[in-house]
């Protein structure tokens, strides 16, 4: 398998790193390969998982100290990071690599969650139909804070570019397969708020927890599935757009 530090530096002819880390990613999957390979990846790496699980919990929590906006805020922000953190995962980094590449690219990351996730946090903390709108606009937008993470323009750009740089290239990859990345982000979602409905339910009857201590728990233990499944999104929606560029030779 390929290692993290292999994909820092992009490839010569396009400005963008080598193919996917994992064998399974660098061919366009199925819905049910996506959680398939999901699922092995958070068993394969379950301590880095868990890890990343930890932070989304004290965001969590964090966010119930704070005002309304501020929690959006917060949890939008959380999202981004732990996407980003959850791709260098998946190409191989240890946890503490993975954040590390995530801290360096802060303020890039700071001005995408204003773009992408703020409006997918937004609609979770309001009306659940609204999420179906929001699903469609992180499909759009949201590739671009893996690539923020794992690929490089051709040539060096300064901030302000760079930024268009990252929402011209998520677009590109939403268009390899746009209906498919809206479906996956739709099942991903949907997987989450059923299984921690469950769990939250089982840890408040069962193990006599505190609402709070139930919710963060189950954050925990979920959270890195969601992310990890957006992060194997990301490599194969890139997978599929090398594909479809190739086809088109």
């Amino acid at each position: 398998m390929q290692t993290a530090r292999e994909t820092k530096e992009p490839s010569a002819a396009n400005g963008r790193p080598p193919d996917p880390a994992a064998g399974a990613l660098d061919r366009p999957l199925r819905l049910g390969e996506v959680l398939a390979e999901t699922t092995r990846l958070y068993g394969a790496r379950l301590w880095p998982a868990i890890g990343l699980g930890l932070v989304t919990a004290g965001s969590f929590l964090a966010g119930l100290l704070l005002p309304a906006a501020a929690a959006i805020g917060l949890l939008a922000f959380s999202l981004t990071v732990s996407w980003a953190a959850a791709t260098r995962l998946v190409a191989g980094d240890s946890f503490a690599e993975a954040w590390a590449q995530v801290a360096v690219r802060i303020p890039v990351l700071l001005v995408l969650t204003a773009v992408a996730t703020v409006p997918f946090a937004l609609a979770l903390s309001q009306q659940l139909v609204l999420v179906i709108f929001a699903v469609g606009w992180l499909a759009g937008t949201g590739f671009a804070i893996p690539a923020a993470v794992m690929e490089k323009p051709a040539e060096p750009l300064d901030f302000f570019h760079r930024l268009g740089w990252l929402l011209r290239r998520s677009i590109e990859l939403a268009r390899a397969e746009f209906l498919h990345a809206v479906g996956v982000i739709s099942a991903l979602v949907i997987l989450y708020l059923f299984l921690s409905t469950i769990l939250f339910g089982a840890l408040r009857g069962f193990a006599e927890q505190a609402d709070v201590a139930a919710a963060a728990i189950a954050q925990a233990v979920l959270a890195p599935f969601f992310f990890l499944g957006l992060a194997v999104l990301y490599f194969e929606q890139r997978a599929r757009a090398l594909s479809s560029r190739g086809g088109r030779r």
